[in-house]
């Protein structure tokens, strides 16, 4: 699943994949979940047939960091590799691209939910009424680069990542997600945003939201209204999980993508500036300004 979406952004972004390493290609995969499919067999290997029926390689692809390792292999890529299990990989992108670390990273999500792990998240809410993510298992990947190497390449850029920030609100997992309805960490989160993008509240229009349900909508509205003031009303928002489901690790990487698909179906004559909220379960939250090209 990640290989194909790893695949399919470098196709998009206009990078080459002959078959040659990519030297200068970095990788920053974020996931929850890591490789369940692969856990869930080995323990039913180890269950059924002991220890002694165990394979070094069957034990090396339970490893959290494999899913990259093996898109990496898969597709040659030679430059930074990091897993991540918070809810955006693209601030860890960008820091890499400013500082020159990286000309370009591939950065986004995968999750793949296992029959077991599906029954483990059922049983986290089992009471009658309980909210209950409505699960979705998906990759979504974009490419992070210096603009001044994308020209040389004659490559059109999606959008330009201006700031990022991140902050955190600590709560009980079995909570509804961004349970506090004071939305604190949202509004630390897109403050921090704001200012390393070094753009003004008036200069933004959408607001791509984390919530996936009035729940957890709560306290990011709170914080959107914190934050923007009296200009909150004038704001368009989306809601991707709504229509996409709640992806976990690869919940950041298809808020961004439906942002953009969004913004690139709206007929404007003038860039536009928009922000993408993540939040992983937990209370990790992150924040994208991002400004995107007339369509």
């Amino acid at each position: 699943l990640a290989t194909v979406a790893v695949r399919e952004a470098l196709t998009e972004a206009g990078v080459s994949l002959d078959g040659t390493p990519l030297d200068d290609v970095g990788l920053v995969m974020n996931t929850i979940l890591g490789p369940s499919a692969a856990v869930e067999a080995y323990l039913e290997r180890l269950q059924e047939k002991g220890p002694r029926a165990s394979r070094p390689a069957l034990f090396v692809d339970t490893l959290l960091s494999m899913p990259a390792s093996r898109v990496g292999i898969a597709l040659r890529l030679r430059g930074s590799t990091a897993v991540l299990g918070g809810s955006s990989p693209f601030e860890l992108a960008l820091d890499w691209v400013q500082r020159g670390r990286e000309q370009a990273v591939v950065a986004g999500g995968s999750e793949y939910h296992s029959p077991k792990c599906l029954r483990y998240f059922r049983a986290l809410t089992e009471r009658s009424g309980a909210e209950r993510p409505r699960l979705a298992q998906a990759a979504a990947f974009v490419v992070v680069e210096d603009a001044e190497h994308a020209q040389k390449r004659g490559a059109a850029p999606l959008a330009e990542l201006l700031g990022a920030g991140a902050a955190s609100e600590p709560q009980e997992v079995a909570l509804p997600w961004g349970a506090d309805p004071e939305g604190r960490a949202f509004a630390s989160a897109m403050r921090g945003a704001l200012v390393d993008a070094e753009v003004g509240l008036e200069a933004v229009e959408w607001v791509a939201l984390a919530a996936e349900d009035d729940a957890s909508e709560a306290g990011e509205l709170a914080a959107l209204r914190a934050v923007f003031g009296d200009r909150f009303g004038s704001l368009t928002l989306l809601w991707p999980k709504r229509l996409l489901g709640e992806a976990l690790g690869a919940s950041a990487g298809l808020g961004l993508l439906a942002a953009l698909a969004h913004l690139e179906n709206d007929a404007r004559d003038q860039p536009a500036v928009a922000m993408v909220n993540a939040f992983e379960m937990g209370g990790g939250v992150t924040s994208l300004v991002l400004q995107v090209p007339p369509s």
